[in-house]
């Protein structure tokens, strides 16, 4: 599994590149970065395989990045990922340490490619061999040359020879001297003719590298504007189906409002009907109650004289029973007192 850090201050770029890295099953993004200083910060927690850097970035740019990123952490592999064309900065990519260029508009593929090749590639491991072995050798050439004047010293200070001798000693040092540039030169320009073909390879990837800028150029405007035209045709279709659903609902709106006035209108007719026939069933009930109620009264008042003229019948009857009762023994007192 290859662990990637993406370092760009481009968030929305981040984004796609992840997107694309993570569909490889060989790939894992294990971080992002918005600048030099947090790549560093995230790089020493996270030890990823691979960093895509962008070179223009805020407070710390991609090459000083790369530069410290070779020195402290030499496993890390960087590549840069950038919007210049120009071989200007591919040279100073080269030289801060990176391990491959590519720009930003190329292709989903070629970058897996690239990531891939880096990864796998020990042509600039060999590389860096050698620079630190031409290092190492002038290293102990110069660590020879003062080992020896510092000995020159010490015998000058030891002795008190003449200035003849001096001049000798003096002649001799810089014959030495001569000789040891000399062994240096020779061993710089066999380390020159080993690495020949190293240079040559990365002048080809180079070379190669601008081929593919350009196909994949062409290749990403072409796709841009065939996305664009397939993007307005669908914008149009929808746009379509969306004032086609507007109009069919707007209809339907329209064909609800009238459907409502004409209800309202038929209930208020229905009401009106149902309150006549209801008013035409009432009204016969109603009369027939006013009969009964005449019917009623009239009865009540037949009762009331005829309740009326039976006491005063029976009221008559009484006083002429109690007349005759009075009378009859009026007669009786009569006939007992003869």
């Amino acid at each position: 599994m290859i662990r990637i850090l993406l370092v760009d201050d481009q968030t929305l770029l981040c984004e796609v590149l992840k997107t694309w890295l993570e569909v490889e099953e060989d790939f894992q993004v294990i971080g992002v970065a918005h600048n030099g200083n947090e790549a560093l910060s995230k790089i020493e927690m996270l030890q990823p395989d691979i960093v895509l850097m962008d070179i223009d970035m805020p407070e710390m740019d991609g090459l000083n990045a790369t530069q410290i990123i070779s020195e402290r952490f030499p496993e890390v592999k960087v590549i840069f990922l950038s919007g210049h064309d120009e071989d200007d900065y591919l040279g100073k990519s080269l030289r801060a340490g990176a391990k491959g260029y590519l720009l930003k508009n190329t292709t989903a593929e070629e970058l897996a490619d690239k990531v891939r090749y880096v990864y796998h590639n020990s042509s600039n491991v060999a590389l860096s061999v050698d620079q630190e072995m031409v290092a190492g050798i002038q290293t102990q050439l110069e660590e020879l040359m003062e080992t020896y004047r510092h000995k020159f010293q010490k015998q000058l200070e030891g002795s008190h020879q003449s200035e003849t001798v001096v001049a000798e000693y003096d002649a001799k040092f810089k014959r030495l001297e001569v000789f040891l540039l000399r062994k240096q030169e020779e061993s710089l320009q066999r380390i020159r003719q080993e690495t020949r073909s190293t240079w040559d390879s990365i002048h080809k990837e180079i070379s190669n590298t601008n081929t593919q800028f350009n196909s994949a150029n062409r290749s990403l405007s072409s796709q841009v504007n065939q996305q664009i035209v397939n993007l307005k045709k669908d914008i149009d279709v929808e746009l379509n189906k969306a004032l086609e659903d507007w109009s069919r609902q707007r209809a339907a709106l329209q064909e609800w409002a009238v459907q409502r006035d004409e209800m309202q209108v038929s209930a208020e007719d229905f009401q009106s009907k149902y309150r006549r026939e209801l008013m035409s069933t009432i009204n016969p009930f109603r009369a027939s109650f006013r009969d009964i109620d005449r019917q009623i009264a009239t009865m009540r008042n037949w009762l009331i004289g005829s309740i009326l003229l039976a006491a005063m019948s029976l009221t008559f009857s009484s006083w002429l029973l109690a007349s005759n009762f009075v009378s009859g023994n009026t007669t009786d007192s009569q006939i007992q007192n003869q």
